[in-house]
């Protein structure tokens, strides 16, 4: 009596099992369309995408597709904030538990890498990067952590005079950076004619007159202390001003500029080498 009735109830769960799998595909559906109505946005995706690994040969397919796509794209920005957050606590695990199974080992990229990740944008002021250590300003500058030098040029000048006076603990790759970012400034006020002619004061008192001698020697110093990747960048600078120098701003007259041959013996790509900003 009681395997008739496991039989029988082992049958009975087949059946409705089969009734169910035959409804599952749109009664999941019309839950992802009824979530999305709902602006569930994040329910219907996960639904959604469950109907499309489950049934892809459904007739309904491009349809659940189309749903899944449209709350996928309205749920992007947290998906991508919650993905960045779990990626930094990865990080963050991970640097832990290397300080105390390899404490002799330099983890200062790891730790910058995690202190950018928590911030929502790049520094606006200069001071931000005061506190930084040697090291840690490094890789802030080599990942572009720092505010735009054109958009405040003339601070940006007294933040990178301050460090150059002061840069007996860094290393020539910072050099070579905080260089290139003088030179974004410098480039800035040298096409702002009247902002030059106005600051002439401001100018002097950061050391930079006369313009043309101390972008030339900012451009060299980029040169001589930087990899390969900032030798191309203070190149460039090099030859629009050595170009725009000896020519107007409608002239094609060729430039003889050192900086241009060393540019193409390095193979010239014209997606690079814009005007500097």
């Amino acid at each position: 009596m009681i395997k008739k009735i496991i039989k029988y109830s082992f049958i009975f769960i087949l059946i409705a099992s089969a009734n169910l799998y035959a409804l599952a595909p749109l009664d999941m559906l019309e839950n992802g369309k009824r979530a999305f109505e709902l602006c569930n946005w994040e329910e219907s995706r996960e639904i959604l995408e469950r109907f499309m690994e489950t049934w892809p040969e459904h007739e309904k397919y491009s349809e659940a597709l189309y749903f899944y796509t449209l709350a996928s794209a309205k749920t992007i920005d947290k998906r991508t904030e919650d993905y960045r957050t779990k990626l930094g606590n990865n990080l963050k695990n991970a640097v832990a538990s290397l300080s105390l199974d390899m404490p002799d080992m330099d983890l200062t990229e790891a730790k910058v890498a995690l202190m950018i990740a928590q911030k929502p944008q790049k520094p606006e002021v200069w001071e931000e990067l005061t506190k930084l250590t040697p090291k840690e300003l490094k890789h802030y500058l080599l990942r572009g952590w720092h505010p735009n030098p054109s958009e405040t040029p003339f601070e940006t000048l007294e933040w990178t005079k301050t460090k150059l006076c002061n840069a007996t603990d860094l290393d020539s790759e910072t050099k070579s950076n905080i260089a290139l970012i003088k030179l974004s400034a410098l480039w800035k006020i040298m096409l702002s004619p009247i902002a030059k002619e106005n600051s002439k004061d401001r100018l002097e008192k950061l050391g930079c007159l006369p313009l043309d001698k101390v972008f030339k020697e900012t451009v060299r110093a980029a040169f001589n202390n930087g990899n390969s990747f900032q030798k191309r960048k203070a190149a460039i600078f090099g030859y629009h001003f050595d170009y725009f120098k000896a020519n107007s701003i409608n002239s094609d007259k060729k430039v003889n500029s050192s900086w241009l041959r060393y540019l193409k013996s390095r193979g010239i790509s014209s997606e690079d080498t814009w005007s500097p900003r």
